[in-house]
C-alpha cells in the first residue's frame, strides 16, 4: 500500500496523509493542499499509517511547541 503526503496551501506546517487512490477526506478541499510525494507502508511511520487505515487520513502538525499540548 502507499500513502500520498500534503502540505496546507496556507499553513503549510499541516500535513495530510491519505491511502494513494483515495479521495480526500470530507471536509477538506483538495485545492487548499500540495502534493508532495509518495511513500510506501514500509517508509511510512506505522502511527501514520495505522490512522490512515482506521480513519481514512492522518492530520497533523510540524514543529508544534509544548504550550500547545498542555
Amino acid at each position: 500500500m502507499s500513502y500520498r503526503f500534503h502540505v496546507h496551501r496556507a499553513l503549510p506546517a499541516f500535513r495530510l496523509v491519505t491511502a494513494d487512490g483515495a479521495g480526500f477526506p470530507s471536509g477538506a478541499a483538495e485545492a487548499d493542499w500540495r502534493f508532495t510525494r509518495t511513500r510506501e507502508r514500509v517508509d511510512t511511520n506505522p502511527d501514520v499509517a495505522r490512522l490512515v487505515d482506521e480513519a481514512g487520513y492522518c492530520l497533523f502538525k510540524i514543529g508544534m511547541s509544548f504550550d500547545e499540548i498542555g
